[in-house]
C-alpha cells in the first residue's frame, strides 16, 4: 500500500498548529515523526496524522465529560 504524505503547509492547515507548536510536539514524541522525501523535503504520513487527530478528539471529548 502507498503512503500518502502531506507537506508541512497542509499539515498545519489539518492540525491549526503552527511550525514551532508541530516541532516541539514531534520532539517530546507526542506527535507523528517526519519522513525525509529528498534532500530537502519532508512529510508525514498523512494517516498516522489522522490518527493523532482522532486521538485528541477522543482525549478532548473525555475532559468535556
Amino acid at each position: 500500500m502507498k503512503n500518502s504524505y502531506l507537506r508541512l503547509n497542509e499539515l498545519k492547515k489539518v492540525t491549526g498548529l503552527s511550525s514551532s507548536t508541530l516541532w516541539r510536539l514531534e520532539k517530546r514524541g507526542e506527535f507523528p515523526r517526519r519522513h525525509r522525501l529528498s534532500i530537502r523535503a519532508v512529510g508525514w504520513i498523512a494517516h498516522e496524522v489522522e490518527e493523532w487527530l482522532d486521538s485528541r478528539k477522543l482525549t478532548q471529548q473525555g475532559n468535556l465529560q
